[in-house]
């Protein structure tokens, strides 16, 4: 696996839109924070705090999201909460992992790279894949 292609930055589109403004303006910025990773793994040097802060703000948005999804779920006994949450346990479980890295990383760029990859490919899936339910789900319950 080549960790040093950086991937292309992520453009939002009414494709992701979930049909709910709150929701679509958080993904819009979760989409700018990993542009922001991304235009961190463009540098040539990379230093270890300003990596542990864009990845801490990353992490702490995403949790941030999440938890106001996850309220959404409660809130409205989401049928598909469990395997939704499972998902989002999973980012943050992968994004304290890539914090944990960057104080024992030699090769702060790729690990930049991954993650930037790692975030951007997976909130674009999310989104498509997991978040899109909700959107049928909250529709046919009248919520939005």
């Amino acid at each position: 696996m080549c960790y040093n292609r950086i991937m292309a930055k992520f453009v939002w589109t009414e494709e992701y839109s979930v049909g709910i403004p709150s929701i679509d303006e958080q993904h819009r910025h979760f989409f700018d924070i990993a542009n922001r990773v991304v235009e961190l793994a463009e540098k040539e040097d990379i230093g270890r705090e300003e990596l542990t802060t864009s990845l801490g703000e990353l992490g702490n948005y995403a949790f941030y999201h999440f938890s106001t999804e996850e309220g959404y779920f409660s809130k409205f006994n989401y049928e598909g909460a469990a395997i939704h949450i499972s998902a989002h346990n999973n980012y943050r479980r992968q994004m304290e992992d890539y914090l944990g890295r960057v104080r024992e990383e030699n090769d702060l760029k790729s690990l930049a790279v991954v993650v930037a990859n790692f975030s951007g490919n997976w909130l674009l899936g999310h989104i498509l894949e997991m978040d899109k339910k909700y959107t049928v789900f909250f529709k046919e319950s009248g919520i939005i």
